[in-house]
């Protein structure tokens, strides 16, 4: 049994590797500016384009509901990566998340305020892109020319205006580009890692036995039948030699008369006693003809002590029926 289950494990495992997908599905946060979507034109169409993808999932949160985002990604399922897309103020909270969540594959932060504090990045973030203006006065005093300080950073200089850089077509490219980067480096990563065809071509352990469930012995099967095909033919035999029941009737004459069973079986005691005599066996023989023992026969009816008692005065001297009738 443990052998089969065993087996029945590995063949389960190889066919949900065949049959599902080689790549983890990714999940995107979006963290909108001040006053929400209404601002981000944009960046709402950029969402919609991502979601269109598949294995993708994309969630917006508000800049302030950034504690959302990090909820939502630490119930991601193991194997799943993690895109942050942060505009302004989402751009600024994206360092925030990253300091709450164990992982996070890529941040891209379109334009981080000046106008807030800004927490230094103390989690772990496989790579930060930042596309921003370095001068404030082209972003309203400052809204979009923060420039982050974290390690793994690229910085991508614009000359947008605040509003105007999240209908930027770089800024869509880039989310893009780094989304199919994160999809294709997982597809191939987790291609190396399982190769069904290996587990498939397993040989069987070599402590392998053959069990009562899996195989048959068809050499004892040969020579000796089953347990329940003997007690099946003992049955068979013990009923031809036994009388049906409906044949067995009490005497309907003598109420209070004994069985009959045991005067058949004390009656070829006198054989001896009377050697002249003719012999009794073929008085027997008929008695047994006319007995509820006869077995298969037709019982016309019953014998009885009186029966014997007429026939031993009929056929035998009174001297010795004194002697038989005790």
């Amino acid at each position: 049994m443990a052998q089969v289950k065993k087996r029945s494990i590995a063949l389960a495992l190889c066919c949900s590797l065949v049959a599902s997908p080689v790549w983890a599905k990714t999940f995107v946060g979006v963290l909108y500016p001040f006053l929400g979507p209404m601002a981000a034109i944009g960046l709402v169409e950029l969402a919609g384009e991502l979601k269109a993808m598949p294995d993708v999932e994309v969630a917006t949160y508000l800049h302030q509901s950034w504690k959302a985002l990090v909820d939502d990604i630490n119930r991601q399922p193991k194997g799943t990566h993690i895109l942050i897309v942060g505009y302004s103020l989402g751009a600024n909270n994206a360092i925030l998340v990253a300091n709450n969540t164990g992982y996070v594959d890529t941040i891209v932060a379109l334009q981080p305020s000046m106008l807030t504090t800004q927490a230094s990045l103390t989690g772990k973030v496989g790579k930060i892109i930042e596309i921003y203006n370095p001068n404030p006065w082209m972003t309203f005093g400052g809204m979009g020319s923060q420039k982050l300080d974290a390690p793994n950073i690229e910085y991508i200089v614009n000359n947008d205006s605040h509003p105007g850089a999240q209908f930027n077509e770089q800024f869509h490219s880039i989310v893009k580009s780094e989304l199919a980067r994160i999809s294709a480096l997982d597809n191939s990563q987790t291609a190396k890692a399982f190769k069904p065809s290996q587990l498939a071509k397993l040989p069987p352990p070599k402590d392998a036995k053959p069990t009562a469930l899996a195989f048959v012995n068809t050499d004892s099967s040969k020579h000796e039948p089953a347990k329940h095909e003997q007690a099946t033919q003992a049955r068979v035999e013990q009923t031809r030699h036994e009388p049906p029941r409906q044949e067995q009737k009490p005497p309907a004459v003598f109420a209070d008369a004994p069985k009959p069973q045991p005067v058949f079986a004390d009656a070829p005691k006198p054989q001896p006693v009377f050697a002249d005599a003719p012999k009794p066996q073929p008085v027997f023989a008929d008695a047994f003809l006319t007995s509820a023992n006869a077995g298969n026969l037709f019982v016309p009816r019953t014998l009885t002590i009186s029966d014997m008692k007429e026939y031993v005065k009929r056929n035998y001297p009174p001297a010795q029926t004194a002697d038989v009738t005790r």
